[in-house]
């Protein structure tokens, strides 16, 4: 550091006797012991600012030659040893954190020193997790965000209870308020709470900011979605919105969605959302629900579906197709599509239609038959 002032000041002296040629031109004259000495302003105080140099260069020189060559050497090609260890402690910081991964080349040039919290630190990585202490205030800041990040590990085998994982959290969040590891954790520890608000904020927060890949985040955002529309049924429609959004072709989402519109009287809208997802997924759920909706005029929605050629029709489609031709007293054609559908796909759900239109018909034998495939076909499942 006194090295950097020392140049800074002779560039800075420099400049100026550059920019001031009639000041570094005047004369200078100097009398002592007898001695006259006379130059010229200018030409002295670059001769003193290369004299202090000179004397700092020896002075390390001989510093390196009495600590020896290894010394030496790895203070000119690593640093001074306060330098090392705080740069050390950035590292392991940034790496407990979350912020990145352990930095291979930025440790090498750690070499050569151990400093005592070094010492600590690894105590608490070695300590087993149920051992360890609660958070203090006069524990160094390091060794209270190390274990905290010990505790609070979701991999841990030992079962910590939710009350120590919040105060090492909290300890931790003290310590360092923006640790994206730290962050993600209490979100984590909002959802085990019950907390569901804070924990979509906290979630999406780190899905915005790249601390979570969408594959990880939209799932449990969807679910947080589902709980709290079922724990705030005044606001189920904004939360199942969003939750659909997030996950357009989850069938879970389009039921509790669709259910949710239907409540609301937009019948249309939920027709339109089952039909499509039908269109792109067979899904015996949904494709139930849609026949409750279309049973008032079961023959105008088989239509729809008869235009369309059998090879174009998921099972799913194929089913409600039955169904509706069956609902619309289209006996014999509903008995005809299902069987077909229930012979190609060997599908439970037809097998299943098919003994109740027997069961219904008093043709008991046959119904059994259906209800065994059904049942023979959902145990080999």
């Amino acid at each position: 550091m006194r090295l950097v002032l020392l140049l800074l000041l002779a560039l800075a002296v420099s400049i100026a006797l550059i920019v001031f040629p009639d000041i570094a031109d005047q004369a200078l004259r100097i009398e002592a012991f007898g001695w006259i000495f006379e130059t010229r302003q200018g030409a002295f105080i670059v001769a003193l600012l290369a004299l202090l140099l000179l004397f700092w260069l020896l002075r390390n020189i001989v510093a390196a030659l009495f600590a020896g060559p290894g010394v030496a050497w790895r203070s000119l090609r690593l640093g001074s040893r306060k330098r090392r260890e705080k740069r050390l402690r950035e590292l392991a910081l940034q790496w407990i954190n979350g912020r990145s991964h352990i930095n291979i080349k930025g440790l090498k040039r750690c070499r050569g020193i151990l400093p005592d919290w070094m010492v600590g630190l690894l105590q608490v990585m070695a300590t087993p997790v149920s051992d360890l202490p609660m958070p203090g205030d006069d524990q160094d800041d390091l060794l209270t965000v190390m274990t905290a990040r010990r505790v609070t590990d979701p991999e841990n085998e030992q079962s910590i209870d939710l009350a120590t994982r919040k105060a090492h959290l909290e300890a931790w969040l003290k310590v360092c308020p923006d640790a994206p590891l730290a962050l993600s954790r209490m979100a984590d520890l909002a959802g085990e709470e019950g907390d569901l608000s804070a924990f979509i904020n906290q979630l999406e927060a780190d899905w915005k900011l790249g601390r979570r890949s969408a594959e990880t985040a939209k799932p449990r955002l969807v679910h947080a979605c589902l709980k709290l529309a079922e724990q705030q049924p005044e606001q189920a429609l904004d939360y199942l919105r969003k939750a659909y959004r997030l996950l357009p072709d989850h069938a879970e989402v389009l039921l509790a969605y669709g259910q949710a519109l239907l409540d609301k009287g937009d019948i249309k809208m939920a027709q339109r959302l089952w039909s499509e997802f039908l269109e792109q997924h067979s899904h015996y759920r949904i494709a139930r629900a849609l026949l409750e909706l279309q049973r008032d005029d079961p023959i105008r929605a088989y239509r729809k579906l008869e235009r369309k050629k059998a090879d174009m029709l998921n099972p799913a489609q194929r089913w409600l197709r039955a169904e509706l031709a069956h609902a619309g007293k289209l006996d014999g054609l509903a008995m005809e599509q299902m069987q077909a559908l229930a012979e190609d796909c060997d599908s439970v759900v037809a097998w299943n239609s098919l003994g109740r239109w027997h069961e219904a018909q008093e043709a008991f034998d046959q119904a059994a038959s259906c209800y065994r495939r059904a049942l023979v076909k959902q145990l080999a499942e």
